[in-house]
């Protein structure tokens, strides 16, 4: 028997035992795959809108003019914001921010109105809750351009009294503007990063936690020789053992990206085919690190507390949520030991920004590395300590 062909049948001894080892204790791994699933739809679900629309917020009006309440109007059309009350004492909004009813009260007070007209400097004075970063940025933006808006069309309105014709009071009331032009992502869509991250990372989490208890099993129930055997060599057997799931994770990653940008239309500005192989880099990555992590840890209960501390907070490390460069240095090095964040780029060049192939092939590189560089470490840690059984 060759050396190819005894490699092969140890392959499929290994893989028929790993799959009859399915058939007895599938219900943890069905119920592990049903539980994945559920929260990817979850996540899904809750971020179905996008965008943060229809946010809380209260009144109080001191002013009681037209112009106050023109203003008033102005907040309730804003998608952004909901006037939810209108009250009439700061301590009574203050006490629904602080009961998190509302997320900011506006108040115009007296003499708003005169104050404009007369052109003296009117004030609008808003609370809201720093706490609540991103809703209180929507709600501030909101406000700001909301209240500039108001006090150009006042400005515009006064010139043209005064004989200017409404084209030369529109420029003399603002003589310089800010023209922002949006490159990505310019619908300020939270699906686009928030969903098309957190599903990768919590694929991550089930691919490296079912690995490293597959394989810490085996020296849990000090079955590693035997396991070993079987394959007839440690690549064998490890290659039974982890294939299930890559096959597994697999269909999982590519149902995801096929109903991210096909049935849900996302757009695609650069390679899908690109992120996909990323993809599965991705799941090859985090099984060697969880059959590395499975061999050095001294028990089982260990090995999955390293593997869930390694992938739970990883997507608040990818650079995602919170900018890469701010954190502090120790942080920034940790982000570039997680696979999931050199992913989550490769994603936003290919999907967002378009960027050309031949520029992002360093992620998928990067992705390798994580694959190529632990890999030996594992396997002679899997045959080391399954000979010393």
């Amino acid at each position: 028997m060759s050396k190819v062909t005894k490699y092969q049948t140890g392959f499929i001894v290994a893989l028929k035992r790993e799959l009859s080892q399915y058939q007895y204790r599938g219900g943890e791994f069905v119920f592990s795959i049903g539980v994945l699933l559920l929260s990817m739809v979850t996540v899904a679900w809750i971020f179905t809108s996008g965008t943060l629309t229809n946010l809380p917020i209260a009144v109080i009006d001191n002013d009681g003019s037209s112009v106050s309440r023109t203003y008033i109007r102005m907040l309730e059309a804003s998608p952004h914001l909901h006037i939810v009350d209108k009250l009439s004492s700061p301590a009574e909004a203050r006490e629904l921010l602080e009961q998190a009813s509302i997320y900011a009260f506006v108040l115009i007070p007296k003499h708003f109105t005169r104050d404009m007209k007369t052109g003296r400097q009117a004030t609008v004075v808003a609370w809201y809750s720093r706490q609540f970063l991103t809703i209180s940025g929507t709600i501030t933006n909101s406000l700001l351009e909301i209240t500039e808006t108001l006090a150009a069309s006042a400005q515009i309105t006064s010139l043209a009294k005064r004989g200017e014709s409404v084209l030369a009071a529109g420029v003399n009331s603002m003589p310089v503007q800010l023209e922002l032009r949006t490159l990505f992502n310019p619908f300020q869509n939270y699906q686009y990063f928030l969903i098309a991250g957190l599903l990768p990372a919590m694929l991550q989490v089930f691919v490296m936690v079912w690995t490293v208890f597959l394989v810490g099993r085996e020296f849990q129930e000090q079955t590693g020789a035997r396991w070993l055997a079987i394959g007839g060599n440690v690549y064998m057997a490890i290659a039974a053992k982890v294939l299930p799931v890559f096959v597994v994770a697999s269909a999982i990653s590519i149902g995801c990206v096929n109903w991210l940008y096909g049935v849900a239309g996302w757009p695609v500005s650069g390679s899908l085919g690109l992120l996909l192989v990323g993809w599965e880099l991705l799941i090859g990555a985090h099984i060697v690190l969880g059959v590395l992590f499975a061999g050095f840890a001294p028990n089982l209960a260990t090995a999955l507390s390293f593997a869930v501390f390694f992938t739970a907070p990883a997507f608040a490390y990818a650079g995602i949520t919170f900018p890469q460069y701010a954190m502090p240095l120790v942080a920034q090095f940790w982000t570039y030991m997680l696979p999931i964040r050199t992913l989550l780029r490769l994603q936003i060049e290919q999907t967002e920004i378009g960027t050309p192939i031949s520029n992002s092939m360093p992620e998928l590189l990067v992705l390798v590395v994580f694959i190529v560089v632990p890999l030996p470490f594992a396997i002679r840690r899997i045959r080391t300590r399954c000979t010393t059984l």
